[in-house]
């Protein structure tokens, strides 16, 4: 990962043409460095797991098909080439770059880039996570340490999704609100900074791809939190089909169910204008 980031990314950030920015659709944005990051992990993945395949963002894009490699046998190597297009086509930070691998619907490790901070985060299943500064080793990380209340947990979250969680809040008994930050436009740096406890909580929500959240929920819980389906509480699994539904995810086990409470009573408000 941090050959394509120093090959394909980094050289790119902040010397974009205006011929290296397309719009997917209205307001997607996708560049020549998302699709040539994608290209290199298509060669450079499968080398490493004989008969694993690539699913990634840009390739779905051009052919939704590739969802159904989730439902095959071989293992699948998810890719999302640069998290955080919006940020990196404007030439701030932050964005990543994100690598799940995935087998019979299931995660079973993920990775995690910050290009600019240089550090990174991963996990294995079973295996626990750790955290990598920029050039340094790594060490395990766990939610060890971070709040127990849901009032001081730190929560990311846009104004409309902070509007439904007031109202939620104001019509449950003894019902607390988290500390709001805004949303970073990069999932992945969200995630990363969940699993190392610089945040506790967020709320994803809507049509949810396997390339935004099956590295960062695999993470997640094995730094001991938790990164589950809402309306299911089941832990969140990528798979063949991109659908609306929303995702937990609390960095403490404590603030899990009045946390849960409250996102799934918001979620059950229209969306203020």
């Amino acid at each position: 990962m941090r050959e394509v980031v120093a090959t394909e990314v980094l050289p790119r950030f902040q010397t974009l043409g205006t011929a290296d920015i397309d719009e997917k659709r209205p307001g997607d944005l996708v560049t020549t460095a998302d699709r040539m990051s994608e290209e290199a992990f298509k060669r450079l993945l499968p080398p490493l797991l004989p008969g694993s395949l690539v699913l990634g963002e840009e390739g779905y894009e051009v052919d939704p098909a590739l969802l159904e490699l989730l439902n095959g046998d071989s293992p699948v190597w998810i890719v999302d080439p640069v998290d955080g297009t919006f940020n990196f086509a404007h030439g701030k930070p932050p964005f990543t770059v994100i690598v799940a691998l995935a087998a019979k619907g299931r995660t079973l490790g993920g990775w995690i880039v910050d290009p600019i901070v240089g550090d990174a985060v991963f996990a294995i299943e079973g295996e626990g996570a750790a955290y990598a500064p920029a050039d340094a080793g790594f060490s395990a990380i766990t939610s060890k340490g971070s709040p127990l209340e849901l009032a001081k947990s730190r929560m990311t979250a846009g104004i409309r999704l902070r509007k439904r969680m007031e109202t939620a809040a104001a019509g449950m008994d003894g019902a607390e609100l988290p500390i709001f930050v805004d949303r970073y436009r990069c999932v992945g740096r969200e995630y990363m900074d969940i699993g190392t406890g610089k945040l506790e909580l967020a709320r994803y929500g809507g049509r949810l791809k396997p390339w935004d959240h099956a590295a960062g929920a695999l993470i997640v819980r094995e730094s001991g939190g938790i990164a589950s389906v809402v309306d299911k509480d089941e832990p969140y699994m990528p798979r063949a089909e991109i659908t609306s539904r929303a995702i937990g995810v609390s960095i403490n086990g404590n603030v899990w169910q009045p946390f849960r409470d409250l996102v799934a009573r918001a979620d059950g408000l229209p969306t203020p204008l």
